[in-house]
């Protein structure tokens, strides 16, 4: 018994430092749950591992219906940050009163007012949910850019119009919402997609 132990523990560092060799980020209960890792790259699926930018800037997202009626995101990127909610990076969404709400979403999908994500040099994807209590015309507005490199693209992707507007020339973006069609709203419909250009 103590041999099949001794030789599942061998077994077990031989494969993590196989893992750190290559720079693949182990699967572990805590990666898993989204805890803040101090690793500089990110698995993705069938183990293509992906290096992180260095960036540490951040975006500011508005949903507005007018001056008065709006609700905004924070996006802040920093390379030892996780994709996926953190209680200590991230702060979750919490739906008001007001007539429209507004959020990004992490990498496991919560729903954030804070999202704190690394930036990936290959393209970084964060999906945003708009509502509102209303059928009208709805304003997604980039607020603020601060010290995101002008190497990256920042896009405005609408799935439901099947068309991507360059935000970072065009920080303003009009759409109709209707409130009995889901495809209008929801967390499906608007993504921000980030790339070196």
């Amino acid at each position: 018994m103590k041999q099949k132990i001794c030789t599942l523990l061998i077994l077990t560092a031989i494969g993590f430092s196989a893992c750190q060799k290559e720079g693949i980020i182990p699967v572990t209960s805590s990666s898993q749950s989204g805890q803040k890792g101090s690793a500089s790259s990110t698995t993705l699926n069938q183990g293509t591992v992906v290096s992180n930018d260095t960036t540490k800037g951040y975006l500011r997202v508005q949903l507005a219906q007018d001056s008065v009626n709006t609700d905004n995101i924070l996006i802040k990127f920093s390379p030892a940050a996780s994709a996926n909610f953190s209680r200590n990076e991230d702060a979750p969404f919490l739906q008001g009163m007001g007539s429209v709400s507004f959020s990004s979403l992490s990498a496991d999908h919560v729903a954030l007012a804070i999202n704190q994500l690394p930036l990936v040099s290959s393209g970084t994807t964060i999906g945003l949910a708009v509502s509102a209590k209303a059928t009208g015309v709805y304003k997604l507005n980039l607020l603020t850019i601060s010290a995101i490199p002008s190497t990256i693209d920042i896009w405005l992707k609408d799935n439901y119009k099947k068309d991507s507007l360059d935000f970072r020339n065009n920080p303003t973006y009009a759409f109709n919402l209707t409130t009995t069609d889901t495809s209008t709203y929801g967390s499906h419909r608007f993504s921000l997609v980030l790339r070196s250009k």
